[in-house]
This record gives structure tokens, sequence and C-alpha cells, in this order.
């Protein structure tokens, strides 16, 4: 089972898009022409991640709060949380926004995240699927078990992961629903700001807290007005 990419996806990843019988692009495209790769491997329904890391997240705090209390438990996942959104910023940032300078870095690029910015509202392709979750996740739990005892490093991750799952989840919510509520209005805003007005700025997508502290937070005007 290789892994053969679509020429539509090869042509989108250079900037070269589809265009439907409307004139308009396409809200998502076919990337892989394996079957399975494409549609089991490739997309996840936005519900998945509480299956995945709830579980671990709920056994983390419980081992938190029965080994040192409740108000040390809720700090070790406050902490964790902050790791997540650092993880966050950074990865937003410098990897899924790398300077790519020939084709294979372009479509390595598009992969990672460009395809989420050609085609914003595809609904399966939002969420990272398990093959690309996992591994991340399993890797800093083992790196919480090295720096600190088990039932700190648990409740750590506790945070991370549910960090993570807010991320998505509040990613989710910005591009496809249409909020009525004051916070859920600025979240979308702030976040399409990033996406139609300049993606070299405002990466916090479930906290803007890294964007003020790194700079790279901009108000509206000053962003649209750099596009």
């Amino acid at each position: 089972m290789g892994i053969r990419y679509t020429q539509e996806c090869l042509e989108a990843a250079e900037g070269r898009y589809p265009v439907g019988p409307d004139g308009k692009r396409p809200q998502s495209i076919c990337v892989q022409e394996n079957w399975w790769l494409e549609n089991v491997f490739g997309r996840a329904h936005p519900i998945t991640p509480i299956f995945w890391f709830g579980p671990p997240a709920v056994y983390g705090m419980w081992v938190g709060a029965k080994t040192h209390g409740v108000p040390y438990a809720f700090g070790y996942f406050l902490v964790g949380w902050l790791i997540w959104s650092l993880t966050e910023y950074l990865l937003h940032r410098y990897v899924f926004h790398f300077n790519a300078v020939n084709q294979k870095e372009r479509l390595t690029l598009f992969l990672l995240h460009g395809y989420h910015h050609a085609f914003p509202n595809d609904r399966t392709r939002l969420v990272a699927p398990p093959w690309m979750s996992w591994p991340p996740g399993l890797a800093m739990l083992g790196l919480y078990t090295l720096l600190a005892p088990l039932p700190v490093a648990f409740n750590l991750f506790a945070g991370t992961a549910i960090g993570y799952v807010a991320y998505d989840w509040v990613h989710y919510y910005t591009h496809h629903f249409k909020p009525s509520n004051p916070l859920g209005k600025w979240l979308k805003q702030y976040h399409l700001q990033h996406h139609f007005a300049h993606e070299h700025s405002r990466f916090g997508v479930s906290s803007p807290l890294w964007d003020y502290v790194f700079d790279t937070y901009q108000p509206p005007v000053r962003a649209s007005q750099k596009r």
C-alpha cells in the first residue's frame, strides 16, 4: 500500500487549485490515490479526539488528585495546558508556516497545513487523524515520565490532552459554527483573520496568549493592511 498523491493534490500544492462547475473552488479535494489512505487514515470526525484523549486525561486527573490533592492536581493540569498552548503556537508558527523553497517542501507544507488554508471548509480534515495525533501525544507523555514522577506526569498529560481537544474543538467551532455569544464571535473573528487577512500573525487558535507574548498579535485593521 504505497503513498501516491492525486494529480489535483500535486497541483494544489503548487497553488493551482481546481475550479468546480460553478466557477468556485470546491470545499475539498482527494489527496491520496489509495482509498484506505484517503478515507480511513486521512480523515477524522471532529468528535473523535475526546474518545482518544478523554480517558487518559480523566485518569491523569484522578491519579493527581488521589496523590497530591485537588488543588495540586488542578495546578499541574494548568501547567500541562500551558505546555500544550505553547506547543500549539510553535507548531503553527514554525512548522505549519515554514518557508518552502522547492516542490518537495511545498508538497510537505501543503499536506501539513496548506490544505487547510486552501480548503478551510473541509470538515473531515480539520481534526488530525490518529496517525498524526497519537505519536506526538505518546512522545509528550514519555517526556513527562522522564522529567517527573508518574502521578505528576499523568496529571500534566491530562492538561495537555484536554488542551489539545479544546484546540480541535475551538478550531472546528470557528470554521463551522455561527456563534451568537461575544466570546465565540471574538474567537471566530480572531482565527479567520489569520486565514483571510494575514497568515503570518494570530497563530494561537485556542488562546491568543502566546501571540501577545511573542508579538504576533495583529489588530484586525493592521492585519488586513498587511495583506
